[in-house]
């Protein structure tokens, strides 16, 4: 199909439509995205099978900057600071525990020691991406969630590391010659250091410039725009772009004050779409028919058997080295199945230097690139039940308290200002400065002298009585008052005057007792409401944490 855009319609209603229907059905939502793919995509000869795919490349980069960026902005310095002592331990035992016991299954199956080495380096990868997308679609917050995060973060650089130890000992093997261990290892050791470095520049610069912005669409653009620019960059110089996008995030957010989280908001409510064509596409890719394979069949079985344990147990051990919480002891390991973008690209990188050492080294490459995607396929779908149970045992489910969160949960007289001061309509210019001299606010309510609402008078509206001379006790607060057409009501939703307040741009709405009175209750301010918002969702979060 050469219409990309009716394609990429298609994909998102079909993923809305799916979505939903996953979402009823208690299964993650991400899962019925990959089936609809497998459906339309190379296992059943769908019209994403084939070139067709190339076409959305672009897409892919920019979702998988998206997911490194947000990954990278929920790591908050100072608990990963409280957790890295068993963050960095976990880290290691999982990766090396699955790396030793798939190499060692694998050894076993084939015969081959340079078999081995490979396919337990690819193993010790977590791909982000679904991993990211089940967390946030459960809202899940707390020991478990943040621990898989800073992993999944660590873990690609990790393996890189691995692989370049393993890719040396398996090409010596091969050929039967020394290996040259420091020439090798320069090439996932400038990986790492160059998306570390492009991340941080990105970041700090990010960080700079939308510190001085306050208009919405203009810090969207700018945060969507050096994502781009910082995957762009990661393709140019062929470093890891995730790694990247990951530092990007995780510097932009801990540099950003804790009450000023817009932007990741703004780029959290742009990315349903691209992560809906996303995991499509990722999908569309796998082919189950590679598992029809006899060989393929029993070794992927293996691996995936042998992957899992490690990172299980990997997980357990490294818990209980660190003195972890029991939670992330016993159910963190079950948030690290997800298999993808660095294991797949390694084992394609494996193929193109494998192909050109000779007949037995092209089979192995060949055999390699066939496991890995074979299952991958199987682990991108096992995967997000998988997390979800993670979570679920560890009782993190629905524990990420945003702001939405408490703006449903109050009404305007909750929230509102009602000790504050008021102007009456016979109050004389004189008596108005003196009442405003005592407050610091910029708007202030003029009631009747039966009490009744007449409008409101701020700063901005006394500077053109300033210039009349001696008439302070002549002007009076009915003479200047500004009638206003939006107000509030005490049993009204709160999320509904959010919604006036951003959609009007005003910064503050008097609250009156009801639809049918006129009797002044309170007042909203637009910045205090927003302090309180803040603070409330902080000390939720606290709670949660105990």
């Amino acid at each position: 199909m050469n219409n990309i855009l009716l394609v990429i319609g298609v994909i998102i209603l079909l993923g809305v439509a799916i979505g939903r229907i996953f979402k009823k059905l208690n299964l993650p939502q991400v899962m019925g995205y990959m089936i609809i793919g497998l459906f339309l995509g190379e296992s059943f000869h769908g019209f994403l099978s084939g070139p067709v795919t190339d076409s959305f490349r672009p897409i892919i980069s920019l979702a998988l900057g998206i997911i490194g960026f947000m990954i990278g902005a929920e790591i908050n310095l100072a608990r990963f600071k409280r957790y890295s002592k068993s963050i960095y331990t976990i880290l290691l035992a999982e990766a090396f525990l699955t790396f030793f016991l798939v190499g060692g299954i694998t050894v076993l199956i084939t015969g081959k020691v340079y078999m081995g080495l490979i396919l337990g380096a690819l193993s010790s990868a977590t791909a982000p991406a679904a991993t990211y997308s089940v967390l946030g679609e459960y809202k899940a917050r707390g020991p478990v969630t943040m621990t898989t995060l800073s992993i999944v973060a660590l873990d690609d650089a990790l393996a890189l590391l691995i692989y370049g130890f393993a890719s040396v000992f398996a090409r010596s093997l091969i050929l039967h010659e020394n290996p040259s261990l420091l020439s090798n290892m320069a090439i996932p050791l400038f990986q790492i250091a160059a998306s570390v470095i492009l991340g941080v520049v990105a970041g700090f610069i990010l960080y700079k410039i939308t510190n001085k912005v306050r208009d919405k669409g203009r810090i969207l653009s700018l945060a969507l725009g050096t994502i781009i620019f910082v995957v762009g960059l990661s393709i140019y110089f062929r470093v890891d772009p995730i790694l990247a996008s990951m530092v990007l995030g995780v510097v932009a957010s801990n540099l950003q004050s804790p009450k000023n989280k817009e932007m990741f908001d703004l780029v959290k409510k742009f990315s349903p779409p691209i992560f809906i064509l996303f995991f499509v596409l990722v999908g569309a890719r796998l082919d189950g028919r590679i598992l029809m394979k006899g060989n393929v069949l029993f070794l992927a079985i293996a691996y995936i058997l042998s992957r899992s344990i490690g990172k299980v147990a990997g997980a357990y051990i490294g818990g209980k080295m660190s003195g972890a919480r029991d939670t992330v002891t016993k159910y963190l390991g079950f948030c690290l199945f997800d298999q993808a973008g660095v294991a797949v690209g390694l084992a394609i990188a494996t193929f193109h230097t494998f192909s050109v050492l000779g007949e037995e080294a092209r089979s192995a490459g060949f055999l390699i690139i066939s496991i890995i995607t074979a299952t991958t396929f199987i682990l991108q779908l096992i995967a997000p039940p998988m997390i979800k149970y993670g979570i679920k045992k560890a009782d993190e489910i629905n524990r990420d308290v945003t702001d939405e969160d408490v703006v449903e949960s109050h009404k305007v007289g909750d929230v509102m200002e009602s000790d504050f001061f008021v102007i009456r309509e016979n109050n004389n210019l004189h008596q108005i400065i003196d009442i405003m001299k005592e407050s610091n606010a910029n708007n202030f309510p003029v009631v009747s002298m039966d009490d009744k609402f007449r409008g409101v008078i701020s700063l901005s509206d006394l500077r053109d009585t300033f210039n009349e001379e001696q008439m302070d006790q002549l002007i009076l607060a009915g003479d200047i008052v500004r009638e206003v057409d939006i107000v509030a009501y005490t049993d009204q939703e709160l999320k509904d005057v959010m919604q006036v307040f951003k959609s009007k741009n005003i910064d503050y709405i008097p609250v009156l007792k009801g639809k049918e009175s006129m009797l002044l209750s309170g007042q909203l301010e637009y910045r205090k409401l927003m302090d309180y918002i803040e603070k409330e969702v902080l000390l939720r979060q606290q709670e949660l944490e105990v």
